[in-house]
């Protein structure tokens, strides 16, 4: 059990995941993404860039994951280099976050153990729920008992209404939810909200769980 994890179990009743980066890997630089982007003459530094303007578009739902590589091509003066290219993106897009970090389904299933709830709040397209977490990550759906997801609710983290809506579905009062998430600034929107809340870093957390 993960030491920011344990000293908060005597005061939640559930424990509420996010998914990139925390349930799966985030990419790094050696995401295919980035070489098929270059074939098209869009660097690593653009597609991140882009990634940062539209990602919560296409995470809540507003536009799909083909659309924003068309935005990310457009933007930089490029075009698809042949039909379907968006697509592709979209897939390998998708793809990279299907890593799974073996610790945190673990930390999961202990806390399953000891009866709390678990939830998922995560930014994610129905293109990915569908097609990618719910083949990838069959076990982690089975054993969450309620999933918040983004694009199926029209708003995304760090809006209030996104943590509101899990809170009421966990059926939890804030104060005793404690949210794991990798960007500070979703963390820290918890917290503002009533939530117990820390920065997940696995690879951290297994350092310190080896002692």
């Amino acid at each position: 059990m993960f030491d920011f994890v344990a000293r908060h179990l005597d005061s939640v009743d559930g424990v509420v995941f996010d998914f990139g980066g925390v349930v799966a890997e985030a990419p790094g630089d050696d995401w295919p993404l980035y070489a098929l982007m270059a074939k098209a003459g869009v660097s690593m530094e653009a597609v991140k860039r882009g990634n940062a303007m539209h990602r919560n578009d296409a995470d809540g739902g507003w536009i799909s994951f083909e659309e924003m590589y068309r935005r990310i091509l457009a933007e930089n003066g490029a075009v698809e280099p042949y039909e379907g290219f968006c697509a592709e993106a979209a897939a390998i897009d998708a793809e990279g976050w299907t890593h799974l970090v073996p610790a945190t389904y673990e930390l999961m299933r202990e806390l399953k153990a000891l009866g709390k709830k678990l939830g998922l709040l995560s930014n994610m397209s129905i293109f990915f729920y569908d097609n990618y977490y719910l083949v990838k990550a069959a076990h982690v759906h089975a054993i969450i008992d309620v999933e918040t997801i983004s694009a199926k609710l029209l708003m995304t983290k760090p809006g209030r209404e996104i943590y509101d809506a899990c809170s009421k579905a966990m059926g939890i009062p804030p104060s005793r939810l404690l949210f794991l998430d990798d960007i500070p600034a979703n963390v820290e929107a918890a917290r503002r909200y009533g939530w117990k809340s820390e920065v997940y870093d696995f690879r951290a957390a297994d350092r310190a769980d080896s002692r």
